[in-house]
């Protein structure tokens, strides 16, 4: 997982980052302030300055420790042995799996607005990464055959699209649908194989891989 599990009392740096990442899901970067984020905590804004500076350190933070450790991840994985396949697999079960157990309202990470900030240029480059893996991936198993022909950007917008809407559906407090991360695998992969009936083979040579991915997370 990208971050551990918060204990029943986390402590006040963690407790800022979760609210913080809940305050911007709702109000955006604009429409969250640092008094807002404090009083959500029941602290006064000197001692939340006293963990963070600013609100953009606040940002910066909850997006260092969700999106450096999912590119490290990916890397590892893309660098593995495996078929395209099987490495979107495991990265697809490996994201929502992520999700699923952050302590922060995902929500807040897909809303690039913050990113938009000149400052936060670094992660705008970390996210662009990661959807070139997954276009790197698609392309490879275009070219062996493994996937049907079409265009890999076009097919890592539609996994990209649908990790995104993951994000929305997971973190929101009305939501009680249970969410299983290999059928939403399994449900991209039917659309990219050529040969649907392999997606059997595919989800046994994901699982070594899975692991693979969760290992920086």
């Amino acid at each position: 997982m990208t971050n551990e599990r918060l204990g029943d009392e986390p402590g006040t740096r963690e407790r800022i980052l979760v609210e913080a990442s809940r305050l911007l899901s709702l109000n955006g970067y604009r429409g969250t302030t640092t008094r807002d984020i404090a009083a959500a905590v029941g602290i006064s804004q000197p001692s939340l300055f006293f963990h963070f500076s600013t609100k953009r350190a606040i940002v910066e933070e909850l997006y260092r420790s969700d999106l450096t450790p999912a590119l490290r991840g990916f890397e590892n994985l893309v660098a593995s042995q495996g078929t395209p396949g099987a490495k979107l697999f495991a990265m697809i079960v490996g994201e929502v799996d992520r999700v699923m157990g952050s302590p922060f309202d995902m929500r807040a990470y897909i809303s690039f607005e913050a990113l938009n900030d000149p400052d936060l240029e670094e992660f705008r480059d970390l996210l662009q990464q990661f959807d070139d893996l997954t276009s790197g991936l698609i392309r490879a198993g275009q070219e062996s055959g493994q996937f049907t022909k079409g265009d890999p950007w076009l097919a890592q917008q539609m996994v990209s699209g649908f990790l995104a809407r993951s994000n929305l559906f997971l973190t929101t407090d009305e939501s009680r649908r249970p969410f299983h991360p290999e059928e939403s695998a399994s449900l991209i992969l039917r659309a990219l194989l050529a040969d649907p009936e392999t997606l059997t083979t595919v989800r046994a040579e994901a699982a070594d891989l899975i692991t693979a991915y969760n290992a920086d997370l």
